[in-house]
């Protein structure tokens, strides 16, 4: 079985102008992304402008079938972190329909003086989702 190339999500954080506490915080990807479980679809986000932490509430990870488990990823400036495979207990039995998963993005700045959120969403699913998707998934 091939090794999977996941979707890497580039975050970007830039200084709030009219705040100096908080960090505005953008993604190369849109805010919602459609994953599949038949594609072994799995995430990769990377931030050059501060720490992550990719953050999913308790029972609402769908990489990590624990109820209480939650889960958060973290790396460092320049670094990446990969979601892993969707969790097959998680997805709905009908393999067309899609489930939702809101997560929280937080980045704070090198110096730690900054921070900012965005929610993004997932939408997973059993069957394919890109169907004809090339190999760097963009």
């Amino acid at each position: 079985m091939p090794i999977p190339v996941p979707i890497v999500i580039t975050v970007t954080a830039t200084p709030d102008p009219n705040d100096p506490g908080k960090l505005n915080i953008s993604t190369d990807k849109p805010d919602t992304i459609f994953l599949s479980y038949i594609d072994d679809d799995q995430v990769r986000w990377v931030c050059n402008d501060g720490d992550v932490e990719v953050r999913f509430g308790p029972a609402s990870n769908p990489f990590d079938a624990g109820a209480y488990a939650g889960g958060t990823y973290q790396t460092q400036p320049g670094g990446s972190v990969i979601s892993g495979s969707l969790e097959p207990d998680l997805l709905n039995p009908d393999p067309e329909t899609f489930n939702t998963y809101k997560y929280s993005i937080v980045v704070t700045s090198t110096d730690k003086t900054r921070v900012g959120t965005r929610d993004p969403r997932f939408k997973t699913r059993r069957n394919t989702v890109y169907r004809g998707r090339n190999t760097d998934n963009k």
